[in-house]
């Protein structure tokens, strides 16, 4: 259908006016005043409560198991008289979960919700060090995990004084400071617990990104932010409605079935694979671990309606030698995010899945994901953009000194909202350099909005590489390289990748006299980082890497030579 940008601010406007559903309020929060839905949830106890009448319809299948509301809260009831009983969990106190996705994980963030305490998603493709720092940095009192988490962080448990809660998987045993977590949940079944007053302005979450210092830091984040962020998610599905009608299903399917691939712990997952679904009723598919061919045959059987991914996945899936073989009649919304698009893939998906509803956007840990964003006939208005700013949004442009700048010229984006982050969890220095006196928060990402009143990100000030949808910083890399002795000089960069969106590559300058193998090199750090951190490139240089005029190494520089001989 054809469609102006006039239209599409028009009905932004009118469905958030004064009286309607949408309409927007003012609140205050730490003394600052900021835009947000007058209709949403005050809380995540109001999401769970509420969730409860969907009763005996299903909610989510795993490997072959299938859960409908009521048995979800049942257990989620259980397990939380549990952690409330038995393990003294408190409101205020820190309980950690890392595992893959499965329906055991939204089992544990809801109960230690439901108690009052701040859920901590930790990054389950991490390794030994980055799963300790994120337990001792948050202060976790206990961890629900999976075996392979458990393996990495079972000798320190009481250096940690931690307790676990560990899924019941083939192989897996209770010993000391261990319970498997069906024992756990029985022992709470028929139990009471208490939820405890709870207020939009207390704390639910921490969720760990990597930042512009190398380390992770802990984004802490309110209930009003998470509850305000699902609000914005019925805004877009309502005002995309307003413009197109609404979406007919297909294939057999008869409501929203999204197959979950993007992990629980990013701020993405957790909304749009956990916490939207629970609120309206849909029914979230997972796999064990991505498979095309597996995806495929789920897709067919469960009737799939959705599916957001990386490019790599969506491509995966598209290209797959037996796609045609499956009915996948029932995708109606197949979008790639999280790393640039191919090109191409925007075609592949309209000729493979009839043209579903794509969407695009912009948002950050630190803002729980909402920015930007657009789908179906508003995506086709702006392909390379990052689509229309949220109405609890606001938005400014600076530039390197500070000043600020016309939206058309844009600079570095700043934003201010109620779903910002009250601050990083323990990290004052980060907070100082992060925001200023009246919240504005810095996002690193260079920015504008044009004449139709679209934003476009048009580069980053961070240097932090977004391969396959994971925020990757370097400098991590870097300072594992420099362990070896042999190693003089080193810098990590990404580049361009058709799957991947970013790939990493480590450049390598060896003391005169050493030598280094490449294969050494990549067996070296694969016993200090998770996979997904290791360069796909490494190159040795012969001369020493060029220095910029303070003596620094030129990254720039050495990027461009690369590319170059490419």
């Amino acid at each position: 259908m054809a469609l102006s940008p006039e239209q599409v601010h028009a009905k932004k406007q009118e469905i958030t006016a004064d009286g309607a559903f949408f309409e927007r309020v003012e609140v205050d929060l730490d003394g600052h005043t900021y835009r947000a839905y007058k209709h949403a949830p005050q809380t995540l106890v109001d999401v769970f409560g509420g969730a409860r009448a969907h009763g005996d319809l299903e909610f989510m299948v795993y490997e072959g198991r299938r859960y409908t509301f009521a048995e979800f809260f049942a257990q989620v009831d259980a397990l939380a008289a549990a952690l409330q009983g038995q393990y003294g969990v408190a409101k205020g106190d820190r309980v950690a979960i890392a595992m893959r996705n499965n329906p055991q994980w939204a089992i544990a963030y809801a109960a230690a919700t439901l108690v009052g305490a701040i859920v901590v998603p930790v990054n389950s493709w991490g390794k030994t060090e980055e799963l300790r720092y994120a337990l001792e940095d948050s202060g976790s009192c206990l961890l629900v995990c999976d075996a392979p988490r458990l393996q990495l962080i079972e000798p320190l448990l009481s250096q940690l004084q931690l307790q676990v809660v560990l899924v019941d998987e083939p192989g897996a045993s209770a010993r000391d400071r261990v319970r498997l977590f069906d024992e756990v949940v029985e022992s709470g079944t028929g139990t009471d617990y208490q939820v405890p007053p709870m207020l939009g302005t207390d704390s639910c979450v921490i969720l760990y990104t990597s930042g512009s210092t190398g380390f992770p830091k802990g984004v802490e984040h309110r209930h009003i932010a998470l509850c305000q962020s699902l609000m914005n998610m019925f805004f877009l599905g309502y005002l995309l409605m307003e413009l197109e009608g609404p979406r007919e299903f297909r294939g057999g399917a008869e409501r929203e079935t999204p197959l979950l691939t993007v992990p629980l712990f990013h701020a993405t997952g957790l909304l749009a694979g956990f916490l939207l679904p629970i609120h309206t009723a849909q029914k979230v598919v997972m796999l064990y671990k991505w498979d095309a061919l597996a995806a495929l045959q789920t897709i067919e059987r469960e009737k799939v309606t959705g599916l957001a991914s990386v490019p790599a996945v969506i491509q995966d899936l598209l290209y797959h030698p037996d796609f045609d073989n499956y009915d996948t009649r029932s995708l109606i919304r197949v979008s790639a995010a999280g790393a640039a698009t191919p090109a191409g893939l925007p075609e592949m998906i309209r000729q493979k899945c009839g043209e579903p509803s794509r969407s695009a956007g912009w948002g950050m840990t630190e803002t729980l994901a909402v920015g930007a964003t657009m789908s179906g006939v508003v995506f086709d208005l702006k392909p390379d953009s990052a689509g229309i700013v949220s109405p609890i949004v606001e938005t400014r442009f600076v530039d390197a000194r500070g000043n600020i700048c016309d939206a058309l010229t844009g600079g570095e984006l700043e934003v201010r909202s109620v779903t910002c982050t009250p601050g990083y969890w323990g990290k004052p220095e980060a907070n100082a350099a992060t925001f200023d006196a009246e919240r504005w928060m810095k996002t690193g990402d260079l920015a504008r909005i044009d004449e139709d009143g679209f934003l476009h990100i048009t580069g980053r000030i961070k240097e932090i590489v977004i391969r396959g949808g994971e925020n990757i910083y370097p400098g991590e890399i870097e300072q594992a390289v420099y362990e070896l002795p042999q190693v003089k000089e080193t810098v990590v960069f990404g580049v361009p990748d058709a799957a991947m969106g970013e790939e990493l590559v480590l450049v390598v300058h060896v003391n005169p006299g050493e030598s280094l193998h490449e294969a050494d090199l990549r067996s070296f750090l694969k016993g200090r980082l998770a996979g997904y951190k290791i360069p796909r490139h490494i190159r040795f240089a012969d001369e020493p890497l060029p220095q910029n005029a303070s003596g620094k190494l030129h990254k720039l520089k050495v990027r461009e030579a690369f590319l170059e001989s490419l």
